[in-house]
């Protein structure tokens, strides 16, 4: 559009004020990554076949461990592992 044409609803030029919208929405941006608070890194499940290799022992004494009081967590009828709690168990047992 040409200005003549450019109906006056700002007392500002056009990109002039486009150019401080974008200045605005660049500061919040920058504002909120610096503000996030970081998510603590969330360790991945072991599925139960994977810790068992890992320990070299069958499913049946891993079960077995977990009956014991080996902590385990169920997921859609699945038994999955944290390595860290898989390993302080085992500390905790020698």
């Amino acid at each position: 559009m040409k200005r003549e044409q450019t109906p006056i609803l700002l007392p500002y030029d056009p990109e002039e004020f486009l150019g401080q919208i974008r200045a605005i929405i660049r500061e919040e941006f920058a504002n909120m990554v610096v503000q996030r608070p970081l998510e603590p890194r969330q360790e991945p499940f072991i599925p139960r076949r994977e810790v068992a290799n890992l320990l070299r022992v069958s499913l049946v004494t891993l079960n077995s461990w977990v009956k014991k009081g080996m902590p385990a967590h169920k997921q859609q009828g699945k038994l999955y592992f944290l390595q860290s709690e898989v390993m302080n168990y085992i500390r905790k047992k020698t």
